[in-house]
């Protein structure tokens, strides 16, 4: 797959997929962007839809530095990659931390962001606390118990370094205690907020954005209905639809009684998103110079 370094050295993996207005579409959880290959597919048939690693999933590095959560570096990687493409404006698409990073990507870089296309809003007292333990706590306790070496054979970490061996080595350069740090530093922005109906954006930014926005309801105990409709209330003129599965589908799959993943589900967001990008004004163009 193609490859964007980051301005500060971090190798980024992506794909791009069919023609039209660019979707950047970004998976929950710290999946890769292979993980929403089906929706991406069906998107792809009418317009350019792009796929990637964010940093400390798939394929693409590990990395723990700057002094921002990991869902803002995010956000600023997923800008960058965009202006790197150069399609841009895209319309920003995802579920859980999908939804959470392509929002902050409109609220931190709003040049890049055409509109928004979210679904598995996250927040809530219970969302946050489920969110913010499984992102960092088990990472943390590793590297307090075994340091690096430890962090390296957790599973999560076991994965990205057989999908990118180099990643051993970062891993491996970390100061256990500067990784602890870090850690505890990102699980702060899942603390649970009242003004903050999606967990790490303060609604004050929601209220700010001015752009079209589409956001699916959510119905399961992580993605619960209340964020979505807040959050659908904090946005000016968000449009929102009904989730097209039901509770008990997601949390089959969530729960591993049913086969297959969540992801298995996206496809059926798809009509719901091409009616509305079908409504979605065209944007202005600038004006050729004479």
């Amino acid at each position: 797959m193609p490859q964007f370094t980051t301005a500060d050295g971090c190798r980024i993996e992506y794909r791009t997929r069919g023609d039209g207005p660019l979707i950047a579409l970004t998976p929950g959880g710290r999946e890769a962007g292979e993980a929403v290959t089906a929706l991406a597919d069906v998107l792809a048939e009418r317009a350019c839809v792009l796929t990637w690693d964010r940093r400390n999933t798939g394929a693409s590095d590990v990395f723990f530095g700057g002094e921002i959560s990991e869902q803002e570096i995010w956000a600023d990687d997923l800008a960058d990659l965009i202006q790197h493409l150069g399609k841009g404006p895209a319309w920003l698409a995802g579920g859980s931390a999908g939804c959470r990073v392509s929002v902050l990507t409109a609220v931190r870089r709003p040049d890049v962001a055409r509109g928004l296309l979210l679904w598995s809003a996250s927040g809530g007292e219970y969302g946050c606390q489920f969110l913010g333990f499984n992102y960092h706590v088990p990472f943390i306790m590793a590297a307090e118990r075994g340091g690096m070496e430890a962090v390296a054979e957790t599973p999560f970490f076991a994965e990205r370094i057989a999908r990118n061996p180099g990643n051993r080595q970062r891993l491996l350069d970390q100061d256990p205690e500067a990784f602890v740090t870090t850690m505890k530093r990102w699980n702060r922005a899942f603390f649970h907020r009242s003004d903050a109906a999606l967990a790490g954006v303060r609604d004050e930014a929601l209220r700010a954005l001015r752009m079209p926005t589409l956001i699916f309801d959510g119905n399961d105990d992580v993605h619960p209905p209340s964020v979505s409709q807040a959050l659908a209330r904090r946005i000016p003129g968000a449009t929102l639809l009904a989730s097209p599965w039901t509770n008990e589908a997601w949390m089959e799959r969530f729960t591993g009684r049913m086969a297959g993943g969540v992801f298995d589900l996206y496809p059926l967001l798809a009509p719901g998103i091409f009616e509305f990008l079908a409504r979605a004004p065209v944007p202005e163009r600038a004006a050729t110079p004479a």
